[in-house]
């Protein structure tokens, strides 16, 4: 099992665990309705120790052979994390055309979505959600769980912090969307 824990510094923390027995218990403890919101984190083997404040760390990435545990909010299906800008460009100029010209009237429709994340320290993230749509506020249908879980390839797991983003800008396939309360609606001047 390998690990990087990506922090608001722009640090990223590199750990392994090769025996079988602990690597099982320390997948235990990536549990993502607990694990940005359970005190300090704790990692290292004897000496020396690291304690990292939660609220500091964007993401962390798992990979694993292992089954990781997920959680997706209720109507999305899967979450991918894209290889980087240059992915998550190609994939918008080909879709968004499309779902402007083609928009989708059905609540039982697909969702799709590219999201770009910003955190704090200046680090990016690109995801592409897919699913169905609901009357869930977009937002909190991505946003709506203490953790966002995302996959990679071939076997990551990605948990990423929430309070951690700075910005998420969300281009999606919906034709109509219902707000959160306190949105501020305003045309954006650049996209």
């Amino acid at each position: 099992m390998h690990l990087r824990i990506r922090r608001t510094d722009g640090k990223t923390g590199v750990y392994r665990q090769e025996m079988d027995r602990r690597s099982a218990m320390l997948l235990g403890r990536f549990d993502p309705n607990t694990m940005f919101c359970s005190g300090p984190i704790v990692i290292g083997t004897h000496n020396p120790l690291s304690v990292l404040n939660p609220d500091e760390v964007c993401w962390v990435e798992v990979e694993t052979a292992r089954k990781t545990r997920k959680s997706m909010p209720k109507n999305v299906e899967q979450i991918r994390r894209l290889s980087g800008r240059e992915e998550y460009e190609s994939l918008l100029d080909r879709q968004w055309p499309l779902w402007r010209k083609h928009s989708k009237k059905k609540p039982e429709n697909l969702l799709e979505a590219f999201v770009e994340l910003s955190f704090r320290g200046g680090d990016s993230l690109f995801l592409h959600v897919a699913g169905y749509e609901s009357d869930t506020s977009l937002v909190d249908s991505i946003f709506g769980l203490p953790a966002v879980t995302a996959t990679y390839e071939p076997d990551g797991t990605v948990f990423i912090n929430p309070r951690c983003i700075v910005r998420a800008r969300i281009y999606h396939s919906r034709d109509q969307v219902t707000y959160p309360s306190g949105i501020w609606v305003a045309e954006a001047d650049e996209i």
